[in-house]
């Protein structure tokens, strides 16, 4: 009897055990990352001549491999296609609402965020964001309006939140005129490294209720690496950080902050909460820039590998990767070749099928190499002047910034600028169907414990109710 007594303690205390384990959310959300964007970043690592990854295999699919996989829906109350306001919410509260509403139901409710029913179980939370803090998926946490351009409430709400980090961008929308011009925050806006940059957004500030917020306050990288302190605020933008296509020296990555703040929450015994966006991606998509949103998602892949790593040595983690939406409708598509470009590609040797281009894998190769946005490419060049703006310079610019060299003829025929730059990403087979958002599903993975087994087709609010099961298991 004794001993059955004992064996059945013991199989309590490891059931138990195991449960208290749960105790470590990542929620990571590639903003505007549709499968086709998801699938630039894992074509790229696997057929790519210049592939930075030994094994040909990124850090997502790694995780995709090893993870139970899911297609997300996210639908809004009343339409297909959704804004990030709407889906943050639904994945930040698990509430139905309208795009605009931020963190706001349809009909007005305030339920707890997955933020603050992690904070009244004793955790520490975090949300980390490369565009700026008050935007929309960062916001749903802490936010309760229903216009998500209320910048005033929602920027007093990200104050008030109790996060214990919070790192992103956009000191733009915590700062108003009359604090950019007070002469007793003259010093300190001269040690921010992008203030000539700064735009304030608000009528009313909150600069002194920032200053006085009892977060230590950084400003850029070497701010970040250095901080200590088990409570933490970095902005390291007026707006979004600097995109990662042509960074900005004195700014974090991703993988910095991610890892600056797995460094804080991890000390509270009780677990954590955090959420990383790569927001940078849904504006690169939003442009249809396929070299900018390559550059974003190896940044996020970069963080991945980080929470990967952290992760598999923290078993009581759960990862969960998803997308608020899908922006651009980005794909390759094969092409008709005929012309003198046939002739040419004949004689190149280039693989050709019935004269028909199927988009051959060194174009991911070539994508890499866009040395910047193509919107600044074009703003650029167009600030020449027209003298300079000759047909071999037209060539050469786009041969250095875009990695590819448009034979001069088709440059001559076609004039400018911003038509040969359209000739190059036609060649390369990339096609976009829109500038916006599309109602395509979404990948979901749940990566660590407590992943469901099997989750199958879900709404973007079932996403919010798993991690709020394995918010509570054990506790």
């Amino acid at each position: 009897m004794k001993k059955l007594s004992f064996a059945v303690f013991a199989l309590l205390f490891a059931v138990f055990s195991f449960a208290a384990e749960k105790k470590n959310i990542i929620f990571v959300v590639a903003d505007g990352g549709g499968p086709a964007a998801m699938g630039l970043l894992l074509q790229y690592a696997r057929y790519a001549e210049n592939s930075p990854y030994a094994d040909r295999t990124s850090n997502l699919e790694k995780i995709f491999s090893a993870s139970e996989l899911g297609i997300v829906l996210n639908a809004t109350k009343e339409t297909i296609v959704t804004d990030s306001a709407a889906a943050g919410t639904h994945m930040a509260k698990g509430t139905l609402t309208y795009p605009e509403y931020l963190g706001m139901g349809a009909e007005g409710e305030n339920a707890d965020s997955l933020l603050k029913k992690a904070q009244k179980l004793g955790m520490a939370t975090g949300l980390i964001t490369d565009v700026y803090l008050s935007d929309a998926t960062p916001s749903a946490y802490t936010a309760h309006v229903n216009s998500r351009r209320n910048y005033e409430e929602i920027s007093a709400a990200l104050l008030n939140s109790g996060a214990d980090v919070l790192l992103g961008g956009g000191l733009n929308y915590l700062i108003s005129d009359k604090d950019l011009k007070d002469e007793k925050y003259a010093g300190i806006f001269k040690k921010i490294p992008y203030s000539k940059s700064l735009s304030p957004a608000l009528k009313n500030g909150l600069f002194e209720k920032l200053i006085t917020s009892g977060y230590p306050l950084v400003f850029d990288k070497k701010g970040l690496q250095k901080a200590k302190s088990d409570k933490l605020l970095g902005l390291f933008g007026a707006s979004a950080i600097q995109f990662s296509v042509n960074p900005a020296p004195y700014a974090p990555t991703l993988k910095d902050m991610t890892e600056k703040a797995l460094e804080i929450l991890s000390k509270n015994k009780n677990g954590f909460f955090l959420m990383v966006e790569a927001g940078a991606l849904d504006w690169m998509l939003h442009d249809n820039d396929q070299g900018a949103a390559l550059a974003e998602l190896l940044e996020l892949d970069e963080t991945l590998g980080l929470i990967k790593d952290w992760a598999d040595k923290n078993p009581d983690t759960m990862v969960v990767i998803t997308a608020d939406h899908d922006t651009g409708g980005f794909g390759f598509q094969y092409r008709k070749v005929k012309g003198d470009e046939l002739e040419l590609k004949k004689e190149q040797g280039y693989p050709l099928y019935d004269k028909k281009d199927y988009s051959v894998k060194s174009n991911l190769d070539i994508i890499a190499k866009q040395t910047k946005m193509q919107r600044d490419m074009k703003a650029e060049f167009n600030a020449l002047g027209e003298k300079r703006q000759t047909p071999k310079a037209i060539q050469q610019y786009l041969m250095e910034n875009m990695g590819y060299e448009l034979p001069l003829d088709v440059v001559e025929d076609k004039g400018d600028f911003e038509d040969c730059l359209k000739e190059i990403n036609k060649r390369l087979g990339v096609t976009w169907s829109t500038g916006n958002h599309t109602g395509s599903p979404l990948f979901v993975s749940f990566y660590g414990a407590g992943a469901p087994k099997n989750p199958g087709v879900l709404h973007n609010t079932e996403v919010n109710k798993i991690i709020e099961r394995f918010l509570y298991d054990g506790k």
